[in-house]
């Protein structure tokens, strides 16, 4: 009998491109149960396709490694500039990224901390010439996987928050960010998120009004067991890389404030109120097994 897991209780354990792409859980080890199996976790079967994987990848093998993803995998890939998160449907999509990688003398350390059923966690490592020019390689990610039938159907990997405390400024100083655009529109009081096809998406307002806001969830696949949303603000000098970048270890961290969390079931859909102030929020949808950050959307302005 599968166990059911909430999933408001399992995002406190939550939150790229295996640090490869173009420059540009279940939950981490500290929150899973403590005893994996077996005791060498890089003895299970499942184990050893993540590493056989990522060392064809290493071997120049794009081909290689690419066979061991389904053909509807999901890869989420969180904490790297520019949105602090990049989705890929289809282990063919993750072409791009891939070759990309082995032109630019990619390396990737791959340590199993865990194996739980279907579900394997990771700790990464990553270098490239990209990186290694900017003075930040390694990078450091934890990466969560799941298998089934012999193939890796979800793949997410998050950067940790001390890697992008250094990777941040580097990559800044390197290819200066874009300002934000300001769009100019009526503040509104509503907002729809949709959840479908392995992601979510926003009707994306330019603003939000001050005061009681709704918020339209519609959750229209059935693929997953649980999802959810949730709306934050953030301490001055943190971004949606840092919101991301946190759902590695301890989430949510002391400096993002949640307005509203929110479980849905598939297919689900459901409106629910909160009230916000002025200045900026940030909105992070969830889905599980295993337990990852699926979309984001923000900062979304607040106005009075």
């Amino acid at each position: 009998m599968k166990t059911r897991v909430c999933l408001v209780a399992v995002i406190g354990m939550l939150f790229v491109i295996a640090g490869c792409a173009a420059p540009a859980t279940p939950p981490p080890p500290t929150q899973v149960p403590p005893t994996p199996t077996p005791a060498n976790p890089a003895d299970d079967p499942n184990a050893k396709i993540i590493l056989e994987m990522a060392a064809k990848l290493n071997a120049g093998d794009v081909d290689g490694s690419l066979a061991y993803f389904s053909e509807d995998a999901l890869s989420y890939f969180m904490g790297m500039p520019p949105t602090g998160l990049e989705f890929y449907r289809g282990g063919e999509a993750l072409r791009p990224m891939w070759e990309y990688c082995v032109s630019d003398n990619f390396e990737w350390k791959v340590d199993i901390t865990g194996v739980y059923g279907n579900n394997v966690v990771a700790k990464a490592q990553t270098w490239l010439d990209f990186t290694r020019q900017l003075g930040v390689a390694p990078n450091d990610f934890i990466d969560v996987y799941e298998i089934q039938d012999g193939k890796i159907v979800t793949y997410g990997s998050m950067i940790t928050q001390d890697a992008l405390d250094e990777f941040k400024p580097a990559i800044n100083a390197a290819i200066p960010p874009e300002p934000t655009p300001i769009l100019e529109s009526e503040p509104v009081s509503e907002i729809k998120v949709t959840i479908d096809g392995g992601t979510c998406v926003t009707d994306n307002p330019a603003a939000l009004k001050a005061g009681e806001v709704k918020v339209n969830v519609h959750v229209a696949e059935q693929e997953q067991e649980k999802y959810a949303v949730a709306l934050f603000t953030l301490n001055e000098g943190k971004d949606m890389l840092d919101l991301m970048a946190s759902t590695a270890l301890d989430y949510p961290p002391g400096w993002a404030h949640t307005q509203l969390l929110k479980e849905l079931d598939p297919g689900e859909q459901a409106s629910y109120t909160t009230t916000v102030e002025e200045g900026l929020v940030y909105l992070v949808c969830f889905s599980q097994p295993p337990a990852l950050a699926i979309g984001n959307a923000g900062p979304l302005v607040v106005s009075p």
